[in-house]
């Protein structure tokens, strides 16, 4: 029996926001066809991404829902083309957590309140936070830039667990405008950050090269009943201007992906005990960009790849070439070159 059917907002693509009903108890699936249908494109020429996740209609066999990824009403998601190549704060009520919520007499690890009239929920990682602390702490690592909310508590060791957007959301009681601003700065973030997209720089939908050797790339959308098609530099964003496919004709193109500048960009740091080495790496394997924050040397990318993050040296069957977590080792240079980009 279908359940109640609610409203889901699409942005990603020309810089508009479309609308889409659909049922509670819907499938990824299903999802997908509604967002084909709403948008014209094909399943296999987008990407749809929510709070920092790609969705998938089948993960090991099983069939997703809406419900997998804690997706409900008024939720923002946002598409993402996958190209082919060619050539103020409002005032609100105070935050009241809801009864099921485990609450704790610790003092928020934030503002170290311990009122005993106040509200602090236990995160799943034990430390204990009130809703204002965790959306004020959780929007400043948006506003940052970051795509993962990880656990700050840091009294004798450092805590560093990840907590999951739909654990937040609940725990900070989150408005339905914080909703939509989380959701979008944690999706943007992401897609950028992390995978590397461009905004068409003549509608402005999110992209993504299907083939990373690509520069020159095809917007499916700008190119739709159009006797030519509308080719541009993945690189400088301008229209591509040459009959070849390797340098664009820009002038003022450089021609390196922008992933690179970050990389040059980022500052230095010491990592248990070993001094300047860069806060910002690339996976090795996907290139996936990943800021050091605390703690260790060992990174596990959302690929699923470990590695150390001074040396760069991958881990072989699950085991790390450079020893503990703690063991100093050489400093890899300053990454020039993404996985997939030569």
């Amino acid at each position: 029996m279908p359940g109640n059917k609610f409203q889901i907002f699409l942005k990603g693509l020309e810089s508009k926001t479309h609308t889409i009903e659909i049922d509670e108890d819907a499938s990824i699936d299903d999802l997908f066809d509604d967002v084909s249908r709403v948008t014209g494109l094909k399943k296999d020429e987008m990407r749809v991404v929510y709070a920092a996740k790609q969705l998938q209609s089948d993960v090991n066999g099983t069939t997703m829902t809406l419900k997998d990824y804690g997706i409900g009403k008024h939720a923002t998601l946002f598409v993402l083309l996958r190209l082919p190549g060619g050539w103020d704060s409002e005032e609100h009520e105070p935050k009241v957590l809801d009864d099921d919520v485990e609450l704790t007499n610790d003092p928020d690890m934030i503002t170290l309140d311990d009122d005993p009239d106040s509200q602090r929920a236990k995160m799943p990682c034990g430390h204990a936070i009130g809703p204002e602390s965790l959306t004020a702490l959780c929007r400043s690592l948006l506003d940052a830039g970051r795509y993962e909310f990880r656990c700050p508590y840091n009294k004798k060791t450092y805590c560093g667990q990840q907590w999951e957007y739909i654990t937040v959301r609940k725990l900070a009681v989150l408005t339905e405008k914080e909703q939509e601003y989380f959701e979008t700065k944690l999706s943007d973030n992401y897609l950028r950050k992390a995978m590397g997209i461009q905004d068409c720089p003549k509608c402005g939908s999110f992209c993504e090269r299907r083939d990373t050797k690509n520069i020159r790339v095809t917007c499916i959308l700008c190119s739709k009943g159009k006797r030519l098609s509308y080719d541009f530099c993945w690189y400088c964003l301008r229209p591509w201007l040459s009959s070849g496919s390797r340098e664009c004709g820009n002038p003022m193109c450089d021609g390196k992906d922008p992933r690179l500048k970050i990389l040059k960009k980022a500052c230095n740091k010491e990592i248990v005990g070993v001094k300047n080495c860069p806060s910002v790496r690339a996976c090795p394997k996907c290139g996936c960009l990943i800021e050091h924050e605390r703690a260790c040397k060992h990174m596990t990318c959302r690929c699923g790849q470990k590695f150390c993050f001074i040396c760069l040296k991958v881990a072989v069957s699950g085991s790390y070439q450079c020893g503990t977590y703690n063991t100093k080792c050489e400093i890899a240079p300053i990454q020039e070159e993404l996985p997939g980009c030569s």
